[in-house]
């Protein structure tokens, strides 16, 4: 039941607990919250109401007669999985907190008596969260649709690619030309394809909102989250395009780490099971946005650069694409940081024997 009327565009919390004073006591606790607040005694209740509202939220005490709060957070995971889910429990066994986080997903388990400042802080936070995966839906809801019109110019595309050839034969001349003239016992293919992964890899970032690309400050967890879907939505926009089949991996994984960390993401792969290109281009962006200003920061030394790429060679950095760094960095010293072309690609596609 509703205990406090407020605009249909107020985001719902429920609270669920068998006892009446204690969800007095939680409805006049948010009494001044942007809120609506929902009660509900009964897992059955519960339930009924995240089916008939709009609700967000839903925080739970865990000891209910004839069921538990991680049941009904299960439940309400399995039938409404976008509403963000917090156990209220006075009970701390590891136990229960393994069993909420394995069957509920939950996303804060807190103790009773509960502090009223911290719970008002983290139905805010959970209110945040929810906020953030709507947009993240709705942006997807939107790539859908992109991707549906690029389907359609796909045909289109192909036409224009057909009619074009010779123009792109002569540009494909010119990019050989200025790029892979020192390049002479690779294949063409391979150099090409790292070209152009490293033109596209960032193109995913068109689905990210511009409050985050353009943030003055480092990102929060849950904005840092958001940033780190622009891989796949890059993918998921070259995907279409018929003749970029084989960049679409690069950019897919331009964010893994060599040694298969779970701060590589999407798909936290390793080593050789990451394409080369994308390899390359973790070094040459970390490289390029350390040397560059930040809204956040200036750009830094090649001193402190150089020490960075040696600490994470072999971590987050395939050793080959660091070591290939380090040797121009070595050689050019701080005239490297005022050369149009800030790595030697022979270096970076060179075969394992030329390496050494």
């Amino acid at each position: 039941m509703p205990e406090r009327a407020g605009s249909p565009d107020q985001p719902g919390v429920l609270f669920v607990d068998d006892e009446v004073n204690i969800l007095k006591s939680l409805a006049r606790l948010f009494r001044a919250e942007p809120v609506r607040v929902f009660t509900a005694s009964s897992a059955a209740e519960a339930l009924a109401l995240v089916a008939a509202e709009r609700i967000s939220v839903v925080v739970s005490d865990q000891r209910m007669p004839g069921t538990t709060g991680v049941r009904l957070l299960a439940q309400v995971r399995e039938r409404s999985p976008e509403v963000v889910r917090i156990l209220l429990t006075g009970h701390t066994e590891i136990g229960i907190a393994i069993e909420a986080i394995n069957q509920g997903e939950i996303f804060r388990l807190l103790t009773k008596p509960w502090n009223d400042d911290e719970l008002r802080a983290t139905v805010r936070q959970a209110l945040a969260d929810c906020a953030i995966r709507a947009e993240v839906a709705r942006l997807n809801q939107l790539l859908q649709a992109q991707n549906a019109s690029l389907s359609e110019m796909n045909q289109s595309l192909e036409r224009k690619v057909a009619e074009r050839t010779h123009e792109l034969e002569a540009k494909n001349r010119e990019l050989r030309t200025a790029y892979l003239s020192t390049v002479r016992s690779c294949k063409r293919e391979f150099i090409e394809r790292i070209y152009l992964a490293g033109l596209l890899h960032d193109i995913g970032k068109i689905g990210v909102p511009d409050a985050i690309i353009g943030k003055p400050e480092r990102l929060t967890s849950a904005e840092y989250e958001l940033m780190k879907r622009h891989p796949e939505i890059g993918a998921r926009i070259l995907e279409p395009v018929k003749f970029l089949a084989d960049i679409v991996p690069c950019v897919r994984h331009h964010h893994e780490w060599y040694d298969g960390s779970p701060l590589g993401y999407p798909e936290r792969l390793t080593g050789g099971d990451i394409p080369y290109p994308s390899r390359i281009i973790l070094v040459a962006d970390t490289v390029e946005a350390m040397t560059s200003d930040r809204p956040y920061r200036r750009a830094l030394p090649l001193a402190r650069v150089v020490e960075e790429i040696e600490r994470f060679r072999g971590t987050q950095f395939d050793p080959s694409a660091a070591d290939a760094f380090l040797r121009i960095a070595e050689r050019e010293e701080e005239d490297f940081l005022e050369t149009a072309s800030k790595f030697d690609i022979e270096d970076f596609v060179a075969e394992p024997e030329e390496r050494r």
